[in-house]
């Protein structure tokens, strides 16, 4: 891990750079990650995206894989992705059916409306969890964040065992952004799902910054030398 970061220093200082991370609405980015959950090693793979809805503070979208040296594999997403779609088509096809009511008219408990489908949309996009950026350099960003509203399918095949468990994690992630909007992270982080123990581990990103602000928007101030 101490060499990670290292490399992650000197390809950070050898570029320089012009694009500053807050000044970006969204960041999406590939990662993998490794560490350790029940004297297991697991080893993880995901995409992220975080939504800047102000210059400090970002929503998380996480999609991951993990997979154990005990044989059990782990597919993690929020709450809101498994649950919204079935809700959205429940309640668009409801809705169809009663001819366009809004509502439930007919006060049967499965008959959600068009208003279901609204909220299966609702909670599709409800995070997985929120990140708090602090700038301490023009191109450096250091972002603790906390998922609190994951969800994970655990299963082993040569078991026979398939579950969905509530997770979440908990870490710091420290991001250098170059000048083509390209981004580099490293992270340190604990992750917990029901009737797992705590897992340990670290690893690092590679994304890229989308759609910059207004120049009119707030900005944090930094230290630009």
């Amino acid at each position: 891990m101490k060499k990670l970061f290292l490399i992650f220093i000197i390809c950070g200082n050898a570029c320089f750079s012009k694009a500053q991370f807050n000044e970006y609405r969204f960041h999406v980015y590939g990662k993998a990650s490794t560490g350790l959950i029940d004297k297991n090693n697991y080893f993880n793979i995901g995409g992220s995206m975080e939504w800047m809805v102000k210059p400090k503070l970002g929503l998380n979208y996480n999609l991951e894989y993990q997979y154990r040296s005990d044989g059990y594999s782990h597919i993690h997403g929020s709450i809101g992705s498994l649950a919204g779609p079935p809700l959205f088509i429940i309640g668009l096809i409801s809705g169809i059916a009663n001819d366009g009511d809004w509502d439930n008219t007919d006060n049967n408990p499965f008959n959600f409306g068009y208003l279901g489908a609204l909220a299966g949309v609702l909670l599709t996009i409800c995070p997985d969890g929120v990140s708090y950026h602090f700038p301490i350099g023009y191109h450096w960003d250091v972002a603790p964040y906390a998922n609190l509203l994951g969800i994970d399918w655990i299963f082993n095949r040569k078991e026979n065992y398939s579950k969905l468990k509530y997770a979440v994690s908990v870490g710091t992630k420290v991001s250098y952004s170059f000048s083509n909007n390209m981004t580099a992270n490293v992270f340190l982080e604990t992750r917990k799902v029901a009737s797992t123990g705590f897992g340990f581990g670290g690893g690092f990103g590679i994304g890229y910054l989308l759609k910059k602000r207004e120049s009119n928007e707030e900005s944090p101030a930094i230290n630009t030398n």
